[in-house]
């Protein structure tokens, strides 16, 4: 109990810590760029985190159990030519429903790999990884998919009143990923793989089953991700989701979820995604070069790994 205890007091420390500093990014960016302060802007990073936010929740569900997947960008990228190039012959509904399914069985091919021969989930999903990406290249022969249905991109992207669709499915996606992790049985066996996979499969807990349960959740958000990510820019291509791996990664580790697994934070994933979102749009606004872009989000993120090795380990193992 008193380790379970630290754990919870940990993680609600990491988040506290992800609000400071979202607030001290506002803080400092409106100071600099007070533009930076308007609706419009605030709204618009809503936007821009959103995709990565929904493939970063996903990814925690991995990750809290101790395994990751690398391959999430890849699998966006592949559900995405495949919706958008059948998308007329599908319509809107059926397109939803496949992005789901494509991407939650590609979630499942990772943990059933992962899994059922017992090997290492960063080497599966580098593989597969390539694996989705060049299936992706081989059906659309590289050709990008141009001009989706404006009824389409509307469900999801769209405006609701003066909110923009993206943040409400996001708020939703939150509270369900919430709901996943903290009040289902699901959830705390995935957090009890992560803290001790020998004592959680001693108390009875299906460790293969639950490990690729938590692939395909992983994989079902990055379908939700897809939706929004091709209807806001109304097109797929193989390429499509590249790099959105780390940048989920980014998300996770920076709000608070360990990479030792057996603990992580949901809201904390979003804000994380947000944080990062954040940045992003004031180093722009100051016209900071893409490249120290680049090195500044690293250096966030190295500082959020160091925190995380230093708060999960008990002092004795810290030399």
């Amino acid at each position: 109990m008193k380790v379970f205890n630290k754990s919870t007091n940990t993680l609600n420390t990491r988040v506290f810590g992800v609000l400071i500093a979202l607030t001290l990014t506002f803080a400092i960016f409106g100071f600099l760029e007070p533009v930076f302060l308007s609706s419009d802007i605030l709204l618009e990073i809503g936007v821009q985190s959103t995709i990565i936010a929904l493939v970063a929740l996903g990814l925690t569900f991995v990750i809290i159990t101790g395994g990751i997947d690398i391959s999430v960008g890849a699998i966006v990228g592949l559900t995405a030519v495949l919706c958008a190039t059948n998308l007329q012959s599908w319509g809107t509904a059926l397109t939803i429903i496949m992005a789901f399914v494509i991407s939650s069985l590609l979630g499942l091919f990772n943990g059933v790999m992962s899994a059922v021969f017992n090997l290492q989930s960063f080497v599966v999903t580098l593989a597969t990884l390539n694996l989705f990406r060049g299936i992706a290249f081989v059906y659309t022969q590289g050709r990008p998919i141009y001009n989706l249905d404006s009824g389409f991109r509307d469900f999801f992207s769209a405006d609701l009143g003066p909110i923009p669709k993206p943040v409400i499915f996001l708020i939703g996606a939150t509270i369900t990923a919430y709901l996943i992790l903290n009040k289902s049985r699901l959830g705390l066996h995935l957090k009890a793989i992560g803290t001790n996979m020998d004592a959680a499969r001693r108390s009875g807990v299906k460790v293969r089953r639950v490990q690729i349960a938590g692939f395909v959740l992983c994989g079902a958000f990055c379908g939700l991700g897809t939706l929004m990510f091709i209807s806001r820019i109304g097109a797929a291509e193989p390429i499509s989701g590249t790099g959105f791996e780390l940048q989920a990664i980014a998300a996770v580790v920076v709000g608070g979820t360990s990479l030792m697994g057996g603990r992580g934070s949901i809201v904390g994933t979003t804000l994380g995604a947000i944080l990062l979102g954040s940045i992003t749009v004031g180093l722009t606004l100051l016209n900071v070069n893409a490249f120290v872009q680049l090195v500044i989000t690293g250096l966030i993120v190295l500082g959020a790994v160091l925190t995380d090795r230093f708060t999960s380990k008990p002092k004795g193992d810290l030399k």
